[in-house]
Parts: structure tokens; C-alpha cells; sequence
């Protein structure tokens, strides 16, 4: 396809409605899920994403009414229910929080299936709408859904900013200056269920649960700053969620499950290419220590050789191969931390330095 025929059908089949709509559910998922990583209780989330159909059901039996916001009530209720749950049978030993979190989503889950077969028959559930959502057919009033939520979410980080900061990093002085952990802490769960709830009906439970944690996970790896964390997190969020767009329009393909690909791929390239801590840069520190290493012990032996040995000695105490040993020998010879005497090898005076500095860094006793 040539490139007018892409920018073509882009013009053509692109809706801002279904865009903004997009973009505003990205961001607030987006904008607590750092949280929940530093929590660590990212699969809180999964499980929410499961229960809160039960809140959906229930509500419905009571107003019979789809189109109520008891349903959103009822929902969040139900998540809140299920984050405290869990946390009560994770206070037992014997169960891993994990089996919690399994145990609970699936109860209450199967529970909801159980309801609609026996008193809602006549309501047909679309699978594929609740894995993957409905956002190429959403309409213009779920943006007077999802908004409220995006500005409720940001606001309450702007509010409570340096009191998620104690609760996340030091607990303990959180509670010495008198702050309630679980105020906090409910609060912080009743806006993850309440953007659970609303978004996964435009979006559906596979985008909800990749876009809490996939972009905060990339934020997470780039920097240790919450607020760089944060804004990144956001920023990561809305190109992720733009080129799902984009390329599910250009191939035809459901946009939620694209934007969750999307995020995948782009943790993958952030923890391969991150410049402190990625694979790469490890790979090469890595390599570059073994060299350092090799040097060192070469240098470290000749220290403890008086200063000044015969190179043919040289090979049969250190026992490495003679490619290797001249290579580290014209090594430490370019960068003049040994001379050549006739058939002798000797230390220098910046050989000696170099070792001391060594010594230092690494608590080392070296006889120098």
C-alpha cells in the first residue's frame, strides 16, 4: 500500500469522537497504575476486572435498568469488596496472595455467570465485548463518563501527593504523622474499581488490565522518580494508545487487543534498550568488568611477584592461554601500568596507583 493510500484510509475511516474517547480511558488507567506497581498489587486489577460483573448483575436484578449509574455503583462496590476480601485471606500464612486474588475473581465471577443463567436469561453476553470492549462503536456520551474519572483521578494525586509518597515508600512514618494508611489506601482502591468499572465498558477487561500496568511498568524502568514516573507514564500511554488507533484503522483490527500489544512491545524495548539497567547496557557493563577483571588479576599478581617476573613464569602461574595473556599484557602496556626489562615484566608507579585505587573502591588488601 503506498503511502497516499495509508494516510488516505486513515482520513477517511478516522473519528475524533471514538479518539478522544480513547485517549481519555488510556489516561485514566494510565494515571494510578504506578501506584498499584509500587504497591505491588498490580493483579488486584485483573481480579476487579472479573468481580466487578457481579456488581453489574446484582444492580441490574434491583433497577432493570442497563443504562443506570446504580450499575457503576453496584460495580465499584463490588471491586472494593473484592480488594478487601482478598486482603483478608491473605492475612492468613497459609494462603499466598496470589491464591487469594484466584480464589475471590473466580468465586465471584462464576457467581455472576450463575445469576444471569438462572434469572436473566434474556440477556445475552457478548464475550468478545467484554475481553476487547466495544471502542470503535462507542458513542459521544462516554465522554461525559470517562472524564469525570480522568480529572477525579488526577486530582486526587495532586491532593494526596505527598501522602501516597510516605504510604508507598515509608509506611511507617506515615503513620507517625498521623495519617490513616487506610483512608489512603481504600481511597486509592475506590478510584482504581470506579475506573475499572467505566472503562471497561468502553474498552473492555484485556486493555483495562494492560493499560493500569504496561505503561507504568515502561515508566517504572526508565526512572526511580514518582513524578518523572508519572508524567512518563501518562506520556507513554497516550503514544501507545494513538498508534493502536492508527493501526487498527490501517489493518482492520480491534483496537483494544492492538493497544495491549502495543504496550507489551513497548516494555520489551525499554527493558532491552534502557540505558542504565537495560539488557544491553548490562550485557556490555557485563563484559567490559570481565576485561577489567583479567587486567586486574594480572596486575594484582605481578604485585605480588615483588614488582617484576619472567614472562615465561607469567603463563605457567596464571595458566591462561598466551593469546590472551598478550593481549592483557600489550593492554596494560598501552595504558602504561607495566614496563618490559629485557625478559623481566615490572609494575609502574601509575600500575601501583591504579591497584591502590582499587583496593579502595573494592575493600581490597593487595600487597603493593
Amino acid at each position: 500500500m503506498k503511502i497516499t493510500g495509508i494516510i488516505e484510509k486513515i482520513i477517511t475511516n478516522f473519528e475524533f469522537d471514538v479518539f478522544f474517547v480513547l485517549i481519555l480511558t488510556s489516561l485514566s488507567l494510565s494515571s494510578l497504575g504506578i501506584f498499584l506497581i509500587l504497591k505491588k498489587i498490580t493483579m488486584i486489577v485483573d481480579a476487579m476486572s472479573h468481580s466487578i460483573l457481579l456488581g453489574i448483575v446484582l444492580s441490574f436484578l434491583i433497577v432493570k435498568n442497563l443504562d443506570s449509574p446504580i450499575l457503576i455503583l453496584g460495580a465499584t462496590l463490588i471491586g472494593i469488596f473484592t480488594f478487601y476480601f482478598i486482603n483478608l485471606l491473605s492475612k492468613n500464612k497459609k494462603i499466598p496472595e496470589d491464591a487469594s486474588i484466584g480464589i475471590v475473581f473466580t468465586f465471584f465471577f462464576s457467581l455472576a455467570i450463575i445469576i444471569i443463567s438462572i434469572l436473566i436469561r434474556d440477556i445475552h453476553i457478548d464475550s468478545d465485548a467484554v475481553f476487547l470492549g466495544n471502542i470503535e462503536l462507542t458513542h459521544k456520551k462516554q465522554i461525559l463518563k470517562i472524564i469525570p474519572i480522568l480529572f477525579l483521578n488526577l486530582f486526587f494525586v495532586c491532593l494526596f501527593y505527598k501522602e501516597l509518597k510516605f504510604f508507598i515508600f515509608d509506611p511507617s512514618l506515615f503513620l507517625i504523622l498521623g495519617f490513616s494508611s487506610k483512608i489512603i489506601n481504600y481511597l486509592l482502591i475506590f478510584l482504581v474499581s470506579l475506573t475499572v468499572v467505566v472503562s471497561f465498558d468502553i474498552v473492555g477487561s484485556v486493555m483495562v488490565i494492560s493499560s493500569f500496568i504496561g505503561p507504568s511498568a515502561a515508566a517504572f524502568l526508565i526512572s526511580t522518580n514518582l513524578f518523572k514516573c508519572f508524567v512518563l507514564s501518562l506520556w507513554i500511554s497516550f503514544i501507545n494508545s494513538s498508534i493502536g488507533y492508527f493501526l487498527g484503522i490501517l489493518f482492520d483490527l480491534p483496537v483494544a487487543s492492538l493497544i495491549s500489544f502495543i504496550h507489551l512491545i513497548n516494555f520489551f524495548i525499554v527493558l532491552i534498550l534502557e540505558p542504565k539497567k537495560g539488557f544491553i547496557i548490562k550485557i556490555v557493563k557485563n563484559y567490559k568488568q570481565r576485561k577489567n577483571f583479567i587486567l586486574i588479576t594480572l596486575l594484582i599478581h605481578l604485585s605480588n611477584h615483588e614488582k617484576k617476573i619472567i614472562i615465561k613464569e607469567l603463563n605457567k602461574n596464571l595458566k591462561w592461554s598466551s593469546l590472551i595473556l598478550k593481549k592483557y599484557l600489550n593492554k596494560a602496556f598501552k595504558e602504561g601500568y607495566i614496563k618490559f626489562e629485557k625478559e623481566y615484566i615490572i609494575l609502574t608507579k601509575k600500575g601501583k596507583f591504579f591497584l591502590k585505587e582499587i583496593e579502595k573502591k573494592f575493600c581490597l588488601k593487595i600487597n603493593i
